[in-house]
């Protein structure tokens, strides 16, 4: 079974942040950054996410496979948060940002059509909110990745129903996600929306998802260790410059490294599980905490306007995860006890937890 205190939580709460931190840029109309010639620093907290994500989710279907528990356990985990915020926005941030007057913005057609977030739709604007900013109309531009990692919840249940979840399914669907990466996406394929999501992400994103699942399915925890991080990142460093090795290096390297310490504990990790899980609440909450600083203080310098959205979205993130994520986690169904080929042997003494109590929801942009 997964060791309680690992540094999981802390990991998404980084990887939300570094979303936060790459939005500030595109909000405040500076260039943006990249990391290493990788990826931005957004891309690379998504792809913390689905990698932790494909990892944890993987291990929950193993150790109780059944389909009705599995999809309790994920919509407790991602629906009530998600139907606050779009509530929220929708009541409290719109009739305050919007150019519009009362009666016509809660009148306008387009006001009841932001409800389709609740079901995994996106639609990213609300009448007159938020038109006078740098990236008019977004009200929370980050939702984009919900239904993305949904559909990867239902690739996990469905490779279990129709093919037991053996790990040989589980490595050519990997392999035929990362083909579709090279031959498609990375070939200026063009967008194709689908149920309001641009199909590109699913196997962008869904490539991290799948490694993640299949560092769960052959149990490749055992061959990660500190040199082995240390050469992953040196590999990185090294080969950042060379564009033939900078698309497909992070597939290995990151999910090595971000399993290898999310997985292992420190002080830093211990506090971030006492004080709770809010990295899924900073994600959803951190694009229009974003805008509405920006949009109400335009002259605000770069540094103030990072520092105070941070404490803004940990706050709410904080709010999010102690009053309504974590009550409606009490009523997920028990698990059963895991199979041999889902546990991971903790150190001896270490406390240990199911992999569903480490909130494996991390979806975000």
């Amino acid at each position: 079974m997964l060791h309680k205190d690992n540094n999981l939580n802390l990991l998404r709460l980084i990887a939300a942040l570094m979303v936060l931190y790459a939005h500030s840029f595109m909000f405040y109309g500076k260039p943006a950054v990249g990391f290493l010639g990788l990826s931005s620093y957004g891309g690379l907290g998504i792809d913390i996410f689905f990698v932790i994500s494909g990892y944890l989710i993987t291990k929950s279907w193993g150790s109780n496979p059944v389909p009705r528990d599995f999809l309790m356990k994920r919509a407790l985990r991602i629906f009530p948060a998600l139907i606050v915020v779009v509530l929220v926005s929708m009541l409290l941030l719109g009739p305050i940002f919007s150019t519009l007057s009362l009666k016509e913005y809660f009148l306008h057609p387009y006001f009841t059509g932001y409800l389709k977030n609740i079901i995994l739709k996106p639609v990213f604007s609300l009448p007159g909110v938020f038109e006078q900013s740098k990236v008019p109309g977004a009200v929370n531009g980050s939702l984009w990745s919900l239904p993305v990692e949904f559909f990867m919840y239902l690739v996990v249940m469905g490779l279990g129903m129709l093919f037991k979840g053996g790990r040989l399914v589980y490595a050519a669907v990997t392999a035929l996600f990362a083909a579709v990466v090279v031959f498609w996406c990375w070939r200026d394929a063009p967008m194709v929306v689908i149920y309001g999501t641009d199909i590109r992400q699913v196997f962008l994103t869904g490539v991290y998802f799948m490694i993640g699942a299949c560092f769960a399915k052959f149990r490749l925890e055992r061959w990660l260790s500190l040199s082995g991080v240390f050469v992953m990142l040196m590999a990185t460093i090294l080969l950042a410059p060379y564009p033939e090795f900078t698309n497909v290096l992070p597939w290995i390297t990151v999910p090595y490294i971000v399993l290898a310490y999310g997985l292992s504990s420190s002080w830093l990790g211990s506090f971030v599980n006492k004080v709770g899980d809010c990295s899924y609440g900073v994600y959803i909450y951190a694009f229009p905490v974003q805008q509405a600083v920006l949009l109400k203080y335009p002259d605000i310098s770069f540094g103030t306007y990072l520092s105070v959205t941070i404490l803004i979205s940990l706050a709410l993130g904080y709010c999010s995860w102690h009053l309504i994520e974590k009550r409606a986690l009490k009523f997920k169904p028990k698990e059963l006890a895991p199979s041999t080929d889902q546990t991971l042997v903790a150190r001896p003494g270490a406390q240990s937890v199911d992999a569903e109590s480490q909130g494996a929801a991390g979806s975000r942009n």
